[in-house]
């Protein structure tokens, strides 16, 4: 198991935790017979996954939902933990999917690599991209939002709503989903106020 990555406030604890996108099926078996079946299996996580959802590592917030959203995807295909171990590379869009590479183990055993496990790999992608004190200041930016003085309300809404996925992902408390939904719902309701007007 991997070292914990340390955490001021509890309520980014589990988001940080590697454990929290750990696969439902924990085998960590990898042989030949799940390389060959590897491309259909591939296939089917990417269904799920979303074509176009891979990930650059930019913007580095986007992690959490990024993991989330491979484990979920994993998950609802019986992948396992050996088998995501060698599959989460295919996720990625440069520059990260070189840098997961290069702490990957090779195959031929020249380069054993910094990570070896499903969850050292999380935990590592982890901690190359996220900090708390930027999640917190993406949360505080989200909570402390407010309608400049010249701005419409249909670009606040669009702001708001821009801010709504990166606190999403690190949040799960009542008063968040609430400002979201809140902020969602404002930003739908002068959309199509928007488009009646114009009509």
């Amino acid at each position: 198991m991997p070292d914990r990555i340390t955490v001021n406030n509890p309520h980014y604890r589990d988001l940080f935790d590697c454990e929290t996108y750990s696969l439902e099926n924990k085998s960590v078996s990898y042989t030949r017979e799940h390389a060959h079946m590897m491309g259909r299996l591939k296939k089917d996580v990417m269904r799920s996954f979303g074509h176009r959802s891979e990930w650059s590592g930019d913007p580095p917030q986007k992690v959490f939902q990024f993991l989330r959203k491979f484990s979920k995807a994993c998950d609802d295909n019986d992948v396992s933990e050996g088998e995501a171990f060698y599959m989460l590379q295919d996720f990625t869009l440069e520059p990260l999917r070189a840098e997961v590479m290069a702490v990957m183990p090779t195959s031929r055993g020249g380069n054993p690599g910094e990570v070896s496990s499903y969850l050292e790999l999380v935990n590592w992608i982890i901690r190359m991209h996220a900090d708390e004190s930027t999640v917190a200041g993406l949360v505080e930016q989200f909570h402390q939002a407010r309608q400049e003085e010249k701005e419409e309300e249909m670009f606040y809404a669009e702001r708001l709503r821009g801010l709504t996925p990166h606190v999403g992902s690190f949040t799960r408390q009542e008063p968040s989903r609430d400002a979201m939904s809140k902020a969602f719902t404002l930003w739908f309701v002068l959309l199509c106020a928007n488009v009646i007007n114009q009509g």
